[in-house]
């Protein structure tokens, strides 16, 4: 049975979005009148004489043939003429925009076999003046640490909206999509494009997630990559065969030799077919492939075999450890069910295509060529995202309401690169080869085709840098009613939580530990995290503000969505730090602004949850601007972090503990897997220091800063406090945190 993935389209006629329980449509009866009277009643006398020849029946069947919601009150001669004259203008048009067939599949030998009759057109080929966006080449050292050097890049790349990434050269992982296991007998279900009427596919926010949004596609055969490569091949040969097109030296009678086409030649070819195809051109691809069924491309701990594997296997290009490296947001998604921590595939074939899309939640993308032929981007950079969005409705028009979603994709006009560049956009193009990345930046509509068979894999990344447009997303989405997919709470909250755990280290002057090196940045009061956490809780007090007393308030258990995620049912806000909810319906819950729509109870039964009080997040925000008395407090509170939980006795084995062991606890947001906070393969003298040791270091520095204040005071000298002594005061007058006795030999007393 074919199956397909509806999206809804960008500029489409939308529908309000009513409660749950509403029904969409009402049925009603449109009846036949004979007069102006019976239309409008007694005010029709003081229209105009002419007023009744605006509407007469004739309109209103030819207005509401097609709207299968109006119940009309027609007679069987009517259903039958209203259906002939619709028949009639279906095959009229059907006639206009019908094309021959250019490629057929299967045959009664071999149904995975492909034959082309359409044939390469080199003098009609449209070409694309377009801009290149940026390569990078890193060095050996740059590429260690991958998230590092894509911050690096990411202010060169921005203004292109993408950019190539060439690996050193001593760089060569090896593709295990190769080996016979994946090359033989792993299996997908292709998917059908028609690539003369992509012009015609849903412009949307697509992903790698099964479940998302997506383009209308018709399921084609099932292959593995080896009988993909060879209808992938099949395909090139025959369409790029020079039948007809003869050399002007040659004799008419003799065959010509086939010549390999070039990169520009195919892109030309490729644009001709969008603008003004003369054939059906057919094309079938693996998309959207999730490596946990079919394989990843890239090692893994099951297929680990060689040393050299072992050097892959933990780096973080390996695109199954990207998006979970302990500097990246998505590190603290703990939903293993989650699509975006898993890389997807991509088999390609000459042609196949990526239309115009957002990634979802206005991620980074990360793409990596395992093998095949070069594959051709497109890029409009997200600061010409609204730019985007006004082109799109000039050029795709709204949709009536006799047309069908089907029919109005058929009607959709062409947005090539070409098309884009005469309404002022800027368009980039981007060519990617085996062994090479392609990073796409936030908020960047791309598009792309393949040139001929290739392999490759993609993962979405969330850098720190990331969570501006991660907040903006999240508010987007709840204004469209659209799901999302990850928690953007969840994601800033795990952040500043471990920015204050780093600060926390960092006074106890363990600068040797990797985890303060990747925080350290993100907090201070001009750092994008502080700026990012005000932003969201100063909203959120808002809405707070006026909802509700603290009769009607409790605090969230902390395992509130620890093993699934829970959304607003009216717009699917995301619920981690509040909802509301009414004991009528237990398992039903609402962002704040939807409230009113959980259920038909009176307001006074609804019962808000909060996983921290206002004055709470306050804190959390003091802590990651630095301020000292709050950095203690939110250890000791809600990292449950104290002197005697980090400083390991004489005779214990140094950096063993893990995220979620006693005395590492991180309350409800746990990292996901069993990644160390303290690295053991460090070796670092800090572990086996005293408490007494710890205690006097910060009594020390304690009445150093004391000392600078009073001299300060006295006009003697100008020096500056140090980010975490930001508030005299409070670091004056903090508490040393008590240190129990049994944790070291020796006593120590302040």
């Amino acid at each position: 049975m074919r199956t397909k993935r509806v999206a809804r389209k960008k500029g489409s006629l939308k529908r309000p979005r009513l409660h749950p329980r509403v029904a969409y449509q009402t049925s009603f009866k449109l009846r036949k009148v004979d007069s102006i009277e019976q239309r409008v009643g007694p005010v029709a006398s003081v229209m105009d004489e002419n007023a009744s020849a605006v509407i007469d029946g004739a309109m209103l069947k030819s207005l509401s043939a097609r709207r299968p919601w109006i119940l009309h009150d027609l007679g069987a001669g009517d259903h039958m003429q209203v259906e002939a004259s619709t028949k009639e203008e279906d095959t009229e048009h059907s006639s206009k925009t019908c094309l021959p067939k250019g490629v057929a599949r299967g045959c009664p030998d071999c149904r995975d076999c492909v034959k082309v009759m359409a044939r390469w057109q080199p003098e009609k080929g449209k070409t694309h003046l377009l801009e290149e966006a940026p390569v990078f080449r890193p060095n050996e050292e740059e590429f260690k640490d991958a998230l590092k050097y894509i911050k690096s890049i990411c202010p060169i790349a921005e203004p292109y909206g993408i950019c190539r990434i060439i690996p050193p050269t001593s760089w060569h992982p090896p593709s295990l999509i190769t080996e016979k296991s994946m090359w033989e007998d792993s299996t997908f279900e292709s998917q059908v494009q028609r690539i003369d009427g992509l012009q015609d596919q849903n412009l949307g926010e697509i992903s790698v997630c099964s479940d998302m949004e997506g383009v209308e596609m018709e399921p084609g055969p099932r292959l593995t990559p080896k009988s993909f490569k060879k209808y992938a091949d099949d395909f090139v040969s025959q369409y790029f065969s020079v039948d007809g097109i003869l050399d002007s030296e040659a004799d008419s009678n003799e065959c010509v030799k086939q010549r390999e086409p070039s990169l520009g030649d195919i892109e030309c070819e490729y644009g001709r077919i969008i603008d003004n195809p003369t054939e059906e051109i057919e094309v079938i691809c693996g998309d959207n492939l999730d490596s946990r069924g079919f394989g990843s491309g890239f090692p893994v701990y099951k297929c680990l075999e060689t040393c050299t594997s072992q050097e892959y296997l933990n780096s973080g290009w390996n695109l199954n450890k990207t998006a979970v490296l302990p500097d990246s947001l998505l590190s603290f998604e703990i939903f293993s069910t989650s699509g975006l921590l898993r890389p997807r595939l991509r088999l390609g074939m000459c042609f196949s295509s990526c239309p115009w899309k957002l990634a979802v939640h206005h991620l980074y993308c990360l793409s990596y060529m395992h093998i095949g032929s070069p594959k051709i981007w497109y890029a409009i950079p997200g600061n010409h995202g609204s730019k985007f969005e006004v082109a799109m409705k000039n050029y795709l028009p709204e949709p009536t309401m006799e047309q069908s979603e089907m029919q109005h994709y058929r009607q959709l006009m062409k947005l090539t690169p070409t098309t884009l560049k005469s309404a002022g956009l800027p368009v980039y193009r981007c060519i990617q080869y085996p062994g090479e990345f392609v990073l796409v930046l936030p908020r960047t509509h791309y598009s792309g085709f393949d040139c001929g068979f290739n392999c490759s894999e993609s993962i979405h990344l969330a850098p720190v840098e990331w969570l501006p447009h991660g907040q903006n997303s999240a508010e987007l989405y709840s204004e469209q009613a659209r799901r999302t997919f990850i928690s953007q709470d969840k994601l800033l909250i795990g952040a500043a939580r471990e920015a204050v755990r780093a600060q926390w280290l960092e006074l106890l002057s363990w600068k040797d530990i990797s985890i303060n090196a990747r925080w350290k940045e993100a907090a201070g009061k001009e750092g994008i995290l502080a700026k990012v956490l005000k932003l969201r809780i100063e909203l959120e007090a808002n809405r707070r503000k006026y909802l509700c007393n603290s009769s009607q308030s409790k605090k969230m258990d902390k395992d509130f969505d620890s093993t699934s995620k829970k959304e607003c049912i009216v717009c699917y806000y995301d619920l981690h730090l509040s909802a509301a909810t009414c004991p009528c319906s237990a398992d039903r819950y609402s962002c704040l602004n939807h409230a009113k729509l959980l259920c038909s109870c009176p307001w006074g039964r609804r019962i808000f949850l909060y996983r921290y009080e206002i004055d709470e997040l306050r804190i959390l925000i003091e802590a990651v601007d630095g301020k000292l008395s709050a950095i203690y407090k939110w250890a000791k509170n809600d990292l449950q972090l104290s002197l005697q939980s980090i400083v390991s006795d004489k005779n214990s084995s140094p950096g063993r503990r893990q995220i979620g062991e006693p005395g590492c606890s991180t309350g409800g947001s746990e990292r996901k897997g069993k990644e160390k906070f303290y690295d053991a393969s460090i070796p670092y003298e800090g572990w086996n220091s005293t408490s007494s040791a710890i205690r006097e270091e910060l009594k020390a520095r304690m009445l150093q800063w004391k000392s600078l204040k009073e001299k300060r005071l006295k006009g003697k000298s100008s020096l500056k406090p140090t980010s975490l002594f930001s508030d005299a005061d409070d670091a004056c007058n903090t508490h040393m945190p008590e240190v129990s006795s049994d944790s070291t030999s020796e006593s120590s007393s302040s």
